[in-house]
């Protein structure tokens, strides 16, 4: 894929019961935790945690909402990884 093509976050949740889910081109990621809340947006710093709360991924067109879950993710060069461990 070339840089004009991929012009957001490349978003990947990995789920034991979904399996692995992709969305490209996302504009930004809202993580409401017990103990923080964080935005990530494009070019943000490495950042790496772990969530027991809410997470927003928005898109050009939609908002996907994943509601009180317990994960890890990781945040590096433009691509978010989600690693769900209960929803």
């Amino acid at each position: 894929m070339s840089k004009e093509e991929h012009t957001g976050i490349l978003v990947k949740i990995l789920n034991i019961k979904k399996g692995l889910i992709e969305y490209k081109n996302v504009q930004y990621i809202r993580i409401k935790s017990e103990k923080y809340n964080l935005m990530i947006m494009k070019d943000y710093m490495p950042v790496i945690g772990e969530i027991k709360g809410d997470i927003e991924i928005e898109l050009a067109d939609e908002t996907k909402k994943l509601e009180k879950i317990v994960a890890f993710y990781m945040h590096k060069k433009n691509q978010f990884n989600l690693f769900v461990k209960e929803e």
